[in-house]
């Protein structure tokens, strides 16, 4: 697969934080969405982490993020594209 030619598909989340009114944006693959999906739930639910680290693809290179679950008010998943 030629990165150069194929388009970086990417799923936008949503993510207000305790305290704050504007919620804020992270772009992440397909797979780590899932993932943070995955504990994300697991977290509402009384089971798995607290939080973790996650890869979100900024602009032209990737970061990574902590989350401290505690510290979130909401996600809102958005569509691929």
């Amino acid at each position: 697969m030629n990165t150069m030619l194929d388009p970086i598909l990417t799923a936008p989340v949503r993510i207000r934080f305790a305290g704050t009114e504007a919620a804020q944006t992270f772009h992440m693959s397909p797979k780590e969405c899932a993932r943070f999906h995955a504990e994300w739930k697991a977290y509402l639910n009384g089971n798995g982490a607290i939080g973790g680290e996650y890869a979100s693809e900024e602009a032209d290179h990737p970061l990574v993020i902590s989350f401290n679950f505690h510290q979130i008010a909401y996600i809102e998943p958005g569509k691929l594209y």
